[in-house]
């Protein structure tokens, strides 16, 4: 039986970390190895209490499918492994982690096999020869008929699939992909380079294109959208929800991809109200929009963005709003944000007299009390335009006087 298998780490050592770590997968022996971490970090519920729990849920899970997705000797279906981590305890928001480590390990399945034994492995081809035969089976692939191609390109690992579809350009690959069950279709587009695999998918329609980002790791869509037109993502973003648009912007080149233009301001907002702030606060929005969101958007969650932000960022966007808006933001920022901002004030102009007025003495005295001693003699200075008498910190006169 399974569970008599010794559960120990794949480099020898006898310490075991009970934890498990999907992200840490790149193979079916590692998915079952961490798969069996799951079920005792879970309390090692008795197989039959997992197949009874799965079924409360809808889904079936028999005894003999557990175990031979712990094995780590089967490749488990997406379903399984879903499953089996949902009956474990995984949160929601932990499954797209197991998700991108089956897709690991289904990609290292069906990739090329190599055998290391010297006594069965073959002489190594010439260099170039494997560009060679690729480029022979493409333009035979090319010649056949359209079902007979797809059939061809089927019954290969993905990987060679994906070079042969590769070197026969976007509009022939994409035709045949889209003629291939879903999850080869999906498998195929991972294994090719993300900017080939974003030109195939702009040739589908959208419909088709949801359907394999679904199941998708999200790194691994997000690599894939990034490579398509603005409007293209615009359309996919809105139609797969805020929820999953939001996790995959935030696999996107990490935020560093400018949301499209295309996208309205309200699925904008909530986009961004979806994600971590601090990513929220980094990812480019384009034009004015940052701004008019900021300007509407609940005030709790635009203080927490802006104290996200660069001092320098954000006395840009407080410089852009209405004055009762900036002021009322003014009373909630963190006091040390506040502070770095006030340093920035050039307190000789008289558009910034109106800045210090709406932060208030109070305000003042709490944000210098929270800063550096270094920084806060910058805003002292800054703030005595206004307030010719406010007294610095603790300690700061004596501090300056030493100097």
């Amino acid at each position: 039986m399974w569970e008599l298998t010794p559960l120990s780490p794949e480099d020898g050592s006898s310490q075991v970390d009970l934890h498990p770590d999907p992200d840490a997968v790149t193979s079916v022996s590692e998915l079952g190895y961490q798969l069996r971490l799951l079920r005792l970090s879970a309390g090692a519920p008795t197989l039959r209490l997992m197949a009874t729990s799965a079924a409360q849920r809808g889904v079936s899970l028999p005894r003999s499918t557990i175990g031979n997705a712990v094995s780590g000797r089967h490749l488990p279906s997406l379903d399984t492994v879903l499953t089996f981590a949902s009956v474990c305890g995984c949160p929601t928001d932990e499954l797209s982690r197991w998700r991108a480590a089956w897709q690991r390990a289904y990609a290292r399945r069906y990739m090329r096999h190599v055998d290391p034994s010297p006594a069965t492995t073959p002489p190594a081809m010439p260099e170039g020869a494997d560009r060679a035969v690729d480029a022979l089976l493409a333009a035979q692939i090319s010649a056949l008929p359209l079902a007979q191609s797809v059939q061809r390109l089927t019954a290969m690992d993905p990987h060679q699939a994906a070079l042969i579809l590769t070197g026969l350009g976007a509009r022939p690959a994409s035709t045949r992909l889209a003629l291939m069950q879903e999850e080869r279709t999906r498998m195929i587009l991972v294994m090719m380079p993300p900017a080939v695999a974003a030109e195939c998918m702009e040739h589908m329609d959208d419909d088709r294109v949801l359907l394999l980002l679904s199941d998708m790791a999200e790194d691994a869509a997000a690599a894939r959208i990034a490579g398509l037109a603005q409007p293209t993502v615009a359309r996919l973003l809105t139609r797969m929800g805020v929820q999953k648009a939001a996790t995959i912007v935030q696999f996107m080149r990490g935020g560093a991809v400018r949301l499209p233009d295309q996208l309205s301001d309200d699925f904008t907002l909530r986009l961004l109200q979806a994600m971590e702030v601090e990513i929220a606060a980094r990812v480019p929005v384009g034009g004015d929009r940052l701004q008019r969101l900021l300007n509407s958007a609940d005030a709790r969650w635009a203080v927490d963005v802006l104290d996200a932000m660069a001092p320098g960022r954000t006395f840009v966007h407080f410089e852009r709003m209405p004055e009762k808006r900036r002021n009322e933001l003014f009373c909630m920022i963190k006091p040390e944000h506040l502070g770095e901002i006030i340093v920035l004030i050039e307190p000789e102009e008289p558009r910034y007299w109106y800045w210090l007025a709406g932060i208030g003495e109070e305000r003042v005295t709490e944000a210098l009390d929270a800063m550096d001693p270094t920084h806060a003699a910058r805003a002292l200075e800054v703030a005595r335009y206004r307030w010719p008498t406010l007294p610095g910190p603790p300690g700061h006169e004596s501090r300056t006087s030493t100097a």
